[in-house]
């Protein structure tokens, strides 16, 4: 259980989401001093399923009338669901609120690399020169993304994945653990790579490749239900 009132001077943040990923994003606000967990909404759940002292909603209308509590927020969205996160952080700006970044101090950005707003970096990721990365974008734990690519926004580069340099990937494109992307590969919009796959051509949009090499296997969906925005906008 984390302690919300340890850092005051940091900004107030409502995290969108109270899944695993949430769990993740409050134990790091805290820990390293990024902001102070202050509310925490998901309407698909009762409670959230880990020890919070971050007050809780599942209303849109109860969170709404306590929105003035934050300043800033952070989606706790991850798996394939880049399309999603993307779109709710946009909703959230449009209501005033300010994007968040999560860098982990052991992750590596070299200097010239350039990273969007609301990016999530987690421990011993590796963001190497000239590289791109688009808005909303999740590198995970242990992954290298060599020089010169450029990442989409709401791309999730799993864990251990390792993409050499001059890749390109599309927006909300999804590379799964421990995947290998070979030199100036395009990954399309909205592509699933499978975990532990090795990418040797290009993957068309929406396509879901596995295997080493990767071939096809199926086309992907994006989807996003903003029935709750839509209510908090309102």
């Amino acid at each position: 259980m984390v302690d919300r009132h340890k850092f005051p001077q940091v900004p107030n943040v409502l995290l969108w989401g109270a899944k695993g990923k949430a769990r993740i994003i409050e134990a790091m606000l805290v820990e390293f001093g990024l902001g102070r967990p202050t509310l925490m909404f998901d309407g698909s759940l009762q409670a959230p399923p880990f020890k919070t002292l971050t007050p809780f909603f599942n209303d849109i209308q109860l969170l709404k009338s306590s929105l003035q509590e934050v300043s800033h927020f952070v989606v706790c969205i991850g798996a394939e669901h880049g399309y999603a996160r993307f779109h709710t952080a946009k909703n959230l700006e449009n209501i005033g609120l300010q994007p968040l970044s999560i860098i982990h101090p052991q992750g590596f950005i070299d200097p010239s690399a350039n990273l969007g707003v609301g990016c999530q970096m987690m421990p011993c990721a590796v963001v190497h020169k000239f590289t791109e990365i688009g808005d909303y974008s999740i590198i995970n734990t242990g992954s290298v993304i060599d020089h010169e690519c450029k990442i989409g926004n709401g791309v999730h580069v799993m864990g251990s994945v390792a993409i050499a340099g001059k890749v390109q990937i599309g927006d909300f494109a999804t590379i799964g653990t421990n995947a290998t992307i070979l030199p100036l590969i395009q990954i399309g919009e909205g592509a699933i790579i499978g975990a532990g796959s090795v990418v040797t051509k290009n993957v068309p949009p929406y396509s879901v490749v596995m295997g080493a090499p990767a071939a096809h296997s199926r086309m992907n969906t994006l989807y996003f239900n903003e029935d709750e925005l839509k209510k908090l906008l309102g």
